[in-house]
């Protein structure tokens, strides 16, 4: 028989909010394993005082139930949820069990973050975010969940909580994320490190108005001066969370540095990051060092690791600061032996990239082919990723020098190579299993959400090469023209690169001439005035709801 007892204290549900976070937020913090992993939940008999019920007498839907938390999805898992409910077992679940299903409900594996600049098209109307819908049936399905387990007299843990306002950091939603809060503060509970990170995490990155807004490669003058005119804005919201961090004697870690460091980058506060580097790791950023030596040992919560590299590459960049970014990301790595993970130097790549371009012209054209070449040094012969080949070819292939161009023909022979004997060579293989186990419902969701992200990347590399090959040949039409040379030695050209890559044609065509004449092109007030491409051999697949 179900619980039928006081009515259980209402939770607030999600509100679509006006101010968002940056999506670097949403893509760098996460929670460590203890607070999102789902655990074994104790088998500690009651005492004789107690009315539960041992585990082992519990009906066998309710054991089935525990037993798939671990395996299944947060769909499949609120689906079995809802079953136990009405049929009167959920008094069977204890604490423990409430505790893993808030964990097991990932919001990244229901929409993840890397998906959500593919739902933006063209002419949507910047104040109506598409997931909204989303996160609101995920909120009404925790809600739910919480409601139960207060009815039953389960207390939320710090982690409990710490792990629900996380949720509320990916769905951007502060109002929740302060009722949560508060919530937690009535009932007693101390909260920890990470608890405070959770709401750093939220501050941190905030935006005046919708992340359906393209996000500008480098922060703008009218939006710095905007959160600056604000006398509550990202940092100061930041540091009074983390002058009541050090109030409650608590100690802050790795990620809290992390986050204030782009707490100061949201802002633009230059100062305030070099500062905060020069306090934290002792190294002065646009000054002689000397000889450096390590200011905190290893071991320490706020020893820095890669992902600190690449945010604090991240805050200068974003403020047009590339020298700095380069000499913070060096030290710091030679100081503290920390290796350069990809991801860095695809986000150094890329920067270079764009501020060589004549928008910035703030470094040198060649800046990225040398960049390149540190990273092949550092790179311990790992290969490089699709997105430093991309700006690479790129870089190479806007040239007009014959050398320049023939070398982009090569770096495009080897990304070619590469695909071949990699990247299409894995798809297939995953491919042979996906159809060969889909009977197999065990873990069908995991082996699904891999399966879609590895499709995307085999469209997404065929996409690049075809870019790449049109931009070649559209560079050496150029030098034809520029110089008045011969066009027949254009066309064997041609006939040559196509014969070699033509398969990967089929997304430009080669439009070699005057361009034709556009009609007038009429904006839309209020639209979102870009689109995120993705290829369009993904459009329509079958068994891929998701694309």
């Amino acid at each position: 028989m179900a619980y039928t007892g006081a009515a259980a204290p209402v939770f607030d549900s999600y509100q679509p909010s006006e101010i968002s976070s940056d999506m670097d937020i949403l893509e760098h913090f996460e929670l460590p394993e203890e607070y999102s992993a789902v655990t074994e939940a104790p088998l500690i008999a009651p005492s004789k005082y107690s009315l539960a019920i041992r585990r082992d007498d519990a009906p066998p839907a309710v054991q089935s139930f525990i037993r798939s938390l671990r395996s299944h999805s947060f769909p499949e898992i609120f689906e079995g949820f809802q079953s136990l409910y009405r049929n009167g077992l959920t008094h069977h679940l204890a604490s423990g069990d409430f505790s893993n299903i808030i964990r097991a409900a990932k919001p990244t594996n229901i929409f993840p973050i890397s998906w959500m600049a593919r739902r933006i098209k063209h002419g949507m109307m910047a104040d109506s975010n598409p997931y909204d819908e989303v996160y609101q049936k995920f909120w009404a399905k925790m809600n739910f969940v919480l409601e139960t387990m207060t009815q039953h007299d389960h207390g939320l843990s710090v982690l409990d909580y710490t792990n629900l306002m996380s949720k509320a950091v990916w769905s951007r939603s502060p109002k929740l994320q302060v009722s949560l809060w508060e919530r937690m503060v009535v009932r007693g509970i101390r909260p920890n490190t990470w608890t405070y990170n959770a709401r750093l995490a939220m501050v941190a990155g905030i935006r005046p108005q919708n992340n359906l807004n393209k996000f500008p490669l480098v922060n703008k003058k009218d939006h710095t001066d905007y959160w600056r005119s604000q006398e509550q804005n990202a940092l100061t919201e930041s540091m009074a969370l983390y002058a009541d961090l050090l109030k409650n004697g608590l100690f802050p870690n790795t990620m809290t540095v992390e986050l204030l460091v782009l707490a100061h980058s949201t802002v633009g506060d230059i100062a305030g990051i070099s500062k905060l580097v020069r306090n934290v790791y002792g190294i002065a950023i646009g000054e002689e060092n000397g000889d450096l030596k390590r200011a905190i040992t290893h071991g320490s919560p706020i020893y820095p690791t890669s992902k600190t590299l690449k945010i604090i590459a991240l805050a200068y960049c974003r403020n047009g600061q590339f020298t700095a970014a380069l000499q913070a990301v060096e030290l710091i790595s030679t100081t503290y032996k920390i290796p350069i993970k990809d991801d860095t130097w695809d986000l150094l790549i890329v920067y270079s990239y764009a501020f060589s371009r004549p928008k910035y012209n703030l470094l040198p054209t060649g800046t990225t082919a040398r960049l390149v070449e540190m990273r092949k040094d550092n790179a311990n012969g790992r290969p490089p990723s699709l997105q430093a080949r991309d700006v690479l070819i790129r870089s190479l292939a806007r040239s007009t020098d014959p050398d320049e161009l023939e070398l982009a023909e090569q770096e495009i022979r080897a990304a070619v190579r590469y695909y071949r004997t990699h990247v299409q060579q894995k798809y297939m293989v995953m491919r042979d299993r996906w159809l060969n186990n889909n009977g197999e419902r065990r873990g069908l969701w995991r082996r699904e959400l891999a399966m879609n992200e590895k499709l995307y990347q085999l469209c997404m590399w065929k996409d690049a090469m075809g870019y790449w090959l049109y931009a070649l040949l559209r560079s050496h039409w150029e030098l034809t023209t520029a110089e008045k040379t011969s066009q027949m030695e254009f066309e064997n050209r041609q006939i040559n690169l196509m014969e070699e890559f033509g398969a990967y044609w089929h997304r430009h065509r080669p439009m070699f001439g005057p361009p034709e004449k556009e009609g007038p092109v009429t904006a839309v007030p209020g639209m979102v005035s870009y689109r995120s491409r993705y290829p369009a051999s993904m459009v329509g697949l079958k068994g891929f709801p998701a694309m």
